[in-house]
């Protein structure tokens, strides 16, 4: 590596060269990284729970690889670059973290310290950039490939923290705040529905999905058929 390279630059010049002279890395287009991007991210994950920092080390580099391939995929369709990346990160961490920057950029001298504080001032941030853009899907910026428990919780806290009606208040039954108490309960509860869902030959994500969908509507990229998908 040439002496005034830093990692990351060394890093940015080994992905180019392959880009522009591995036949099979040169072919990837955006479409077909994003099985590569899940399962990187999964394994990301595996390596948090296992508590293992080396494996962890391995594993953010693999995903930030699928970072560096996308960004190098869009710079050649003269889209954007990995520095255009990195300028709208920061651009976005400054402007919605109002607690700790000012304007300008620089960091307060009257840093806020109160949780709930932070939340109001950054969904505040959130709202201000909405403010003359186009109108967006009521739930944009929730990615529809989520695995559907996660959606359901996201799109709650979503409609929670926007002071509106839940649809599935309903649901939680005083029979159920009494059986789910902690992790372990809640645990139990969601592997006996997921081996009921067993008996009955339905597929629990797709189930929980289609609810989804029937209850926000297309927000969540999920069918709206009043049909369980069974398994085949």
């Amino acid at each position: 590596m040439p002496e005034n390279r830093t990692q990351l630059e060394q890093l940015n010049a080994t992905v180019r060269a392959l880009r522009s002279r591995c036949a099979w890395t040169g072919a990837l287009t955006h479409e077909s990284l994003r099985t590569y991007l899940i399962e990187e991210s999964y394994e990301v994950l595996d390596a948090i729970a296992e508590r293992n920092p080396a494996l962890l080390k391995e594993e953010l580099g693999d995903l930030f690889f699928q970072i560096l391939l996308h960004s190098l995929i869009a710079e050649e369709q003269d889209h954007f670059g990995l520095e255009d990346v990195a300028e709208t990160l920061n651009a976005k961490l400054l402007r919605r973290n109002r607690h700790i920057f000012d304007e300008q950029g620089q960091v307060r001298q009257d840093v806020i310290t109160d949780v709930d504080e932070i939340i109001r001032v950054w969904d505040a941030a959130k709202q201000a950039e909405r403010a003359g853009q186009p109108k967006k899907r009521k739930n944009a910026g929730l990615p529809a490939g989520l695995p559907s428990l996660a959606l359901a919780q996201k799109l709650l806290d979503r409609h929670a923290r926007a002071g509106s009606a839940q649809p599935a208040a309903g649901l939680v039954t005083e029979q159920i705040r009494e059986r789910i108490v902690d992790e372990f309960s809640l645990a139990k509860e969601l592997m006996a529905l997921s081996a009921r869902a067993e008996e009955l030959g339905l597929d629990a994500e797709s189930v929980l999905r289609a609810a989804l969908g029937q209850q926000y509507g297309a927000e969540t990229g999920a069918t709206t058929s009043p049909k369980s998908p069974s398994k085949r």
